[in-house]
């Protein structure tokens, strides 16, 4: 299967496979996070400090080109590392991440006051959807999706495992990780609550929080949307693997009303 990018020494290039939603010559946002992802995996593993939460701001629109990433340590404490990845276009810094790192330690409390673990379908029992909503983006279309609440094409809150099934780098394995920050960018996605005919709708960063490390290569999506004013949003979701939940993520969401219905409304 073809990789969504292939190395080039220290660089990568995208492939038509990394084409995202809005054109197929942008790169995904899923792509973007996750190579930035992939050099906070080896820190964390490297250091064995547990990534517990990753900031994702995406600037800029990047085509299907040449990219590197850059990292460098912000602070390197006993008890907590900061780190941040940019990705860059040549001399154009594409995205940042910014990631927390913690080091473990030997227990955690019981809490109490912690509701009874729900069990959710396994992504055997779920329903592929919709053909016409699997043809979202060509990156789309190399992850494998099961539906166990709602659907894609109807707007609403809903809930879909997802697996990236092509290597985000040619040659190397896809870590839970990586499958973890992927997922997550297709939670405004899968919380949709407008009809895309007459909205658009971005997300310029996405947060999320890990409680723990997922140990899967399926990714169960949570999700759920809500409006404000002038056009603010704020999607959340909560991630599970295949032992149940183990982040909470944050997208800022920005709605615009498509040119043709600000015409029709004028």
């Amino acid at each position: 299967m073809t990789a969504i990018s292939k190395p080039e020494g220290q660089q990568f290039r995208a492939t038509e496979h990394a084409g995202g939603p809005w054109s197929p010559d942008m790169l995904q946002g899923s792509a973007t996070t996750a190579l930035m992802t992939r050099d906070i995996d080896r820190l964390a593993t490297e250091s064995g400090f547990a990534v517990r939460r990753l900031t994702f701001d995406l600037w800029r629109p990047a085509g299907l080109r040449v990219f590197q990433t850059t990292t460098e340590l912000l602070r390197d404490g006993r008890k907590a590392k900061t780190a941040q990845v940019r990705l860059m276009d040549g001399e154009t810094e594409i995205a940042r991440c910014t990631a927390l790192l913690t080091a473990p330690s030997g227990e955690s409390p019981v809490d109490p006051f912690a509701r009874p673990a729900t069990i959710d379908k396994t992504p055997e029992t779920g329903a592929a959807p919709a053909a016409f909503a699997q043809k979202w983006s060509r990156y789309f279309q190399n992850v494998s999706v099961r539906l166990i609440e709602g659907a894609l094409e109807k707007p609403g809150p809903a809930a879909a495992w997802m697996r990236l099934d092509a290597p985000l780098v040619e040659g190397e394995p896809n870590t839970p990780l990586l499958q973890a920050v992927q997922a997550a960018d297709f939670s405004s996605g899968v919380a949709q609550i407008v009809d895309m005919r007459n909205w658009t709708f971005i997300n310029p960063e996405i947060s999320l929080y890990f409680f723990r490390p997922p140990e899967s290569e399926w990714i169960l999506i949570r999700a759920a949307t809500r409006v404000g004013t002038n056009g603010a949003g704020l999607t959340m979701a909560t991630l599970s693997d295949l032992k149940g939940p183990f982040a909470e993520v944050m997208q800022a969401m920005s709605f615009e009303r498509r040119d043709a219905e600000r015409a029709q409304a004028s």
